[in-house]
């Protein structure tokens, strides 16, 4: 079920232990040569595929395509939520699912500055429902790394920000957005990091152009191979909640 094409009354009588999957992502930069919405974009069709492949235990929900992306900032067409806000706009929307009384609830997410706020996320929903049995669970919109690596050449140093996956997936979608022509590898500078200990950069001081890892063996053929695995590794984990029955 996909909840914007769907009407109100429709939506009331959905079973209330349904899969609600809620994709967040971002609008920020990609390299020099992918779309500011390759997130939203990519997510958002692992979701669609989500809905093929399962359409009765699953509810999608829109895009969420404001995320947290202050470390992409610098770069024009990067559009931000700093921290507090990124986090009430997630709970928000699910709030308002959890008020229509549904059940579960999974979080896709499918940009990596998303992720410290979901773990807050998650710790806030359950300081909020705790006592009202809701499920709430999240993951990765992609396939696990086992499964990318059996598809892709360069296996996880390709990868990261606008190398070897997402290029391949937005081949898949729109190959009219990729310039080819600007296909450049990048990485994080040398100097950046001290082994064991975390820090947190602006990507334009990490990187020379914005991108991490190597988009050049991307193709359309293997951007649709991951899309799909990344859609069936969803249903699977989505059917599996739908059957959990954690409060007994």
């Amino acid at each position: 079920m996909i909840l914007a094409e769907m009407t109100s009354p429709d939506i009331d009588a959905l079973p209330r232990d349904i899969v609600v999957l809620m994709p967040v992502a971002s609008c920020e930069q990609h390299s020099l040569h992918l779309p500011v919405f390759t997130d939203s974009m990519i997510g958002e069709e692992v979701a669609r595929r989500v809905h093929e492949l399962a359409p009765d235990d699953v509810l999608i929900l829109p895009v969420q395509w404001l995320g947290y992306s202050q470390h992409h900032i610098r770069y024009p067409g990067t559009l931000s939520a700093v921290s507090e806000t990124h986090l009430l706009l997630m709970m928000d929307i699910v709030s308002s699912v959890v008020g229509y009384g549904f059940k579960k609830v999974l979080i896709q997410n499918s940009h990596g500055g998303n992720g410290a706020n979901i773990s807050v996320l998650l710790q806030r929903l359950m300081e909020r429902y705790g006592d009202d049995e809701i499920e709430f669970y999240s993951r990765w919109a992609w396939a696990g790394n086992e499964t990318l690596n059996s598809i892709r050449t360069l296996g996880n140093v390709g990868s990261g920000h606008a190398g070897e996956t997402e290029t391949s997936m937005v081949m898949a979608l729109r190959p009219d957005l990729v310039h080819a022509d600007r296909l450049v590898p990048d990485g994080e500078r040398s100097g950046m990091r001290v082994e064991g200990v975390a820090s947190y950069h602006r990507f334009d001081q990490r990187t020379q152009h914005g991108g991490v890892g190597d988009p050049r063996p991307g193709t359309a053929e293997m951007g649709e191979r991951l899309l799909q695995a990344s859609a069936e590794e969803m249903v699977e984990h989505v059917r599996a909640i739908r059957a959990l029955c954690p409060f007994g």
